[in-house]
């Protein structure tokens, strides 16, 4: 797929979507000053050109988030793997990346017991060989 260069309004919308996913399209045409209509049909645009891909909820103070690194078995198809995790309750997202480990999956629970469930899910698949695992205490 060709890159999409896109327009400041564009970069707009996403910076505002990105802030809060369920912002309402009138409020978004309201702060940039165009109609709700135009923001409806940009946002249509860019998620058919992949440039939105998924909106998302950030767990709050009171979940959990961790990285988990992935190490998958020689000869498995490590795309597939990492479509698999991202599809996963409580996985933001899976990274296909270089290094040591073969995928990055970024996890938010409401909770310990959830958090462990969907670690344990990523583990349990065929292909992974190995895991690790960190809670993170602080974002900025």
């Amino acid at each position: 797929m060709a890159i999409k260069l896109l327009d400041d309004m564009d970069k707009r919308i996403i910076e505002i979507l990105v802030k809060d996913a369920r912002t309402p399209y009138t409020n978004i045409a309201k702060e940039l000053g165009i109609s709700e209509a135009t923001v409806r049909k940009r946002v249509s645009k860019l998620i058919k050109g992949g440039i939105i891909k998924r909106f998302t909820v950030e767990i709050g103070e009171s979940g959990m988030e961790a990285i988990v690194l992935i190490k998958v078995r020689s000869g498995y198809n490590i795309p597939e793997i990492a479509k698999a995790i991202s599809e996963m309750d409580n996985v933001a997202k899976a990274c296909e990346v270089t290094g040591e480990y073969d995928i990055v999956a970024e996890i938010s629970s409401p909770d310990t017991s959830s958090l462990n469930n969907t670690i344990e899910g990523i583990r349990g698949m065929g292909g992974v060989s190995n895991t690790l695992s960190v809670i993170v205490l602080a974002t900025w």
